[in-house]
């Protein structure tokens, strides 16, 4: 087969390498021809303009002087006038054509004289004497100038338009040539393929015609092997890959069935309901569960609405949806009674991140949410049923302290100083169980009015300032500017503020500086109280919104429920809220909530 096709394009070989010695020869001649014209006309006829172009914004240099642009006539003038002096100098060296050397002469003499003037132009400062100079006789020099470097430029231009014509003829007379030559050529190219054609791409049009049947799936396609060079070879090896093909097709399909039943198994033992969606949305694969509630529910195969909106912004490249708390349940109606599910849906994505599914797990959470609000009633009952006994405990303290019942010695009123403490502290913290069990259960009634975010800032900060100088901090703001208004209850955002403000002064080292810091935030107004403390460790920054919950080894006081509840009420806001800390950094704890226009 090598020697086949050696020998067949042999010819055109010997052709390609006889035009390409020809053409080399052609080329060089052109190209000793335009190296000329490059090296000396081109050369002059940039110079040429470089000249009158430097001429031209000298002489506007002179004009805004005229006009009262006195500093930028001068900058102007002494840019330009080495540039015009570099064009001269080009052009001098490059006198290759009669009459140029003259021209070139007559310019250097002229910009002697233009020269001359300028200096006693610049150096006049009567405006009367420097329009006669510049009018009478500046301008007419300068006019010479130009029309100078023209004529160089036109002079050498007529030289290159010569030089082009004599390589245009050279190249009409081998374009003939070479025209005769590729006509043989294409002609014994043409002959060549005919004669190729039955030993070299018959064979392969055929093995690409089995070779897409073999991409469709069929392969059980066998090319016939006739020859023993290359081409028989290639048709051999075509036919053992189809026969592995067809052997991995049928352990392929085998373990893929095999996985297929074992999902479907594995999906089928979950008591949850289990849906698989495809990039439209719609249902590929539901277990049992899945079908049993879609069944009971009268939804023919659909997922609730809300959870379907959930889906189809994963689908569209949101990302996933992974709730932890009761507010994003979703509640049904299921043979009359209530069920809650906890939706959680994970888009299936390939390597490069594209996604082509998503899988959506409704856990049945009905018991669980019954016993967050058996808990959450009990804690409001005690609480409320504590603070009745308690307030008469406060009330006997307060009038034994007064001495209205008899005397008290000095142990007597220590003690009961100390249990008077206790009791505040006490009644604090029932204060506290009760605000977030009402902010848990929904029954917070919020008094919203519109204030402005900096103007909020500003509040915040006066009332804050006595407690921080108490401390030894203080309190400084960072207000971004043309900030919206916000629709908030001030009464529950200055406890949010007071908490984190409070906190963050208890964690600060007297005469650090807490910062109250305001700004826009993907369509919202993000507040941030930023301390130079120590930081909270990143192994209980996820539990630092719990109830009860306080960074062991801390040594200030507090039942861990301030930040549980400032939490609730940004979230019963329509807001956010979260920090950034790194241990020995500091901490910034943050919230989010939306504007007067977005909650309108």
């Amino acid at each position: 087969m090598k020697r086949r096709i050696f020998f067949g394009l042999a010819p055109i070989f010997v052709l390609i390498v006889g035009m390409g010695a020809y053409a080399i020869l052609l080329f060089a001649k052109l190209g000793s021809q335009v190296d000329v014209v490059l090296r000396e006309n081109y050369r002059s006829v940039i110079a040429g303009q470089q000249m009158k172009e430097a001429a031209e914004r000298m002489d506007s240099a002179l004009f805004f002087s005229l006009v009262g642009e006195e500093q930028r006539g001068r900058h102007l003038y002494a840019d330009y006038l080495p540039k015009f002096q570099d064009g001269l100098s080009t052009e001098l060296q490059n006198i290759t054509l009669p009459g140029e050397g003259r021209l070139a002469h007559s310019i250097q003499t002229l910009h002697s004289q233009f020269a001359q003037k300028a200096d006693s132009f610049w150096k006049t400062s009567d405006l009367p004497m420097r329009r006669e100079i510049y009018f009478h006789e500046m301008l007419p020099i300068f006019t010479d100038i130009k029309d100078t470097a023209q004529a160089i430029i036109t002079l050498n231009q007529d030289n290159m338009l010569k030089a082009d014509r004599e390589a245009r003829e050279l190249s009409g007379r081998s374009t003939r040539y070479m025209a005769l030559a590729s006509i043989l050529g294409i002609a014994a190219a043409c002959y060549l393929a005919v004669r190729l054609q039955k030993a070299i791409l018959q064979p392969i049009q055929t093995l690409i015609a089995l070779s897409k049947e073999l991409g469709d799936g069929k392969l059980d396609q066998v090319v016939p092997v006739g020859t023993r060079d290359e081409l028989g070879a290639l048709a051999d090896a075509f036919n053992k890959l189809a026969g592995k093909l067809r052997a991995y097709r049928q352990v392929t399909s085998d373990q893929i069935l095999q996985a297929r039943q074992m999902t479907e198994t594995t999906f089928s033992a979950f008591p949850d309901p289990i849906v698989a969606l495809s990039p439209e949305g719609v249902i590929d694969f539901a277990n049992p569960a899945a079908i049993t509630l879609f069944h009971k529910i009268g939804s023919e195969g659909c997922l609730p609405e809300a959870v379907q909106r959930r889906a189809e912004a994963i689908l569209t490249g949101g990302p996933d949806y992974l709730p932890t708390s009761f507010e994003n349940i979703v509640v049904l109606r299921v043979e009359d009674k209530e069920v809650a599910l906890m939706p959680r849906i994970v888009g299936m994505r390939d390597e490069a991140g594209s996604v082509y599914g998503a899988a959506v797990i409704l856990q049945d959470v009905t018991r669980l949410r019954l016993l967050d609000e058996v808990k959450t009633n009990l804690v409001s009952t005690v609480s409320h049923e504590l603070k009745t006994p308690l307030t008469s405990v406060r009330m006997s303290l307060y009038l034994l302290l007064e001495e209205r019942i008899g005397s008290l010695n000095p142990k007597q009123t220590e003690l009961l100083l100390a249990a008077r403490e206790d009791s505040e502290r006490l009644l604090e913290m029932i204060n506290d169980l009760l605000d977030l069990a009402k902010l848990e259960s929904g029954k917070l009634q919020l008094n919203r009015e519109d204030i402005g975010a900096a103007g909020l800032v500003q509040m915040v900060s006066a009332e804050l300032a006595a407690f921080a100088e108490s401390h030894g901090s203080k309190i400084a703001m960072a207000i971004e500017p043309e900030l919206a208004n916000i629709h908030v209850d001030l009464r529950q955002i200055s406890y949010v503020f007071t908490n984190l403000v409070t906190n963050a002064v208890k964690h600060s080292q007297r005469g650090e500086t807490v910062t109250l810091a305001v700004r826009n935030q993907d369509g919202m107004i993000r507040f941030s109280v930023i301390d130079q403390g120590p930081g909270i460790p990143l192994e209980f920054q996820s539990r630092i919104f719990e109830r009860f919950f306080r960074v062991p080894g801390e040594s200030t006081g507090g039942a861990g429920l301030g930040l549980a509840i400032a939490k609730e009420i940004i979230h019963a806001h329509g807001g956010h809220i979260g920090l950034n800390s790194r241990p020995g950094e500091g901490c910034e704890f943050y919230f989010d909530l939306p504007t007067s226009v977005a909650v309108s």
